[in-house]
């Protein structure tokens, strides 16, 4: 594996570096991809220029909810900082849809450490009118953040109508055992 990775970098290093255009054509391909996942460090082999492309796919309305999450989750990897405020932008949007959101949620996840990421998905956890933005926000929480947020997300899970609580079922059992 390890070798397949040198062997990548260095074809990467020898090739001419791709136009604006070129590099357009292939975030559209890779995010066309739907029989297997890209990996992070295929986004980041792109380079810097893929990143505006990718952060304008996944701010774009006029996108499918699919592929903006799919823009949204592979700009994360490809560029925290980029990442960090596109997900910051969509999650605080109200009229993006649930799945982008959602998506926002889990990229920060990626990108944020664990103090960060209670202090930016805490409001999400405790107000969000979305129970599936909360379930989202209480996983990320669960699965990146044990330390500093299981005993909020356990207490904000106690707080859930009874019939939501099937949606908070992967965070509580990630919680189970860290208060």
């Amino acid at each position: 594996m390890n070798t397949a990775i040198v062997l990548l970098a260095a074809a990467l290093l020898a090739a001419p570096p791709l136009s604006d255009a070129q590099i357009r054509d292939e975030v559209t391909a890779l995010l066309g991809t739907i029989d297997r996942p890209v990996s992070g460090e295929r986004w980041k082999a792109l380079g810097p220029a893929a990143v505006p492309v990718l952060a304008e796919i996944a701010a774009s309305e006029g996108e499918m909810p699919t592929t903006r999450s799919m823009a949204l989750a592979a700009l994360g990897s490809a560029s925290a900082p980029e990442g960090e405020r596109v997900s910051r932008a969509l999650l605080d949007s109200p009229d993006a849809p649930v799945t982008v959101r959602q998506t926002a949620v889990r990229t920060l996840g990626k990108v944020l450490s664990p103090v960060r990421l209670q202090a930016a998905l805490s409001p999400v956890l405790r107000a969000e009118r979305e129970p599936d933005l909360r379930s989202a926000a209480a996983e990320t929480l669960a699965r990146h953040a044990p330390e500093e947020a299981c005993a909020e997300v356990v207490d904000q899970i106690s707080l859930e109508p009874v019939a939501d609580h099937p949606r908070f079922e992967r965070a509580a059992a990630l919680c189970a055992g860290k208060r």
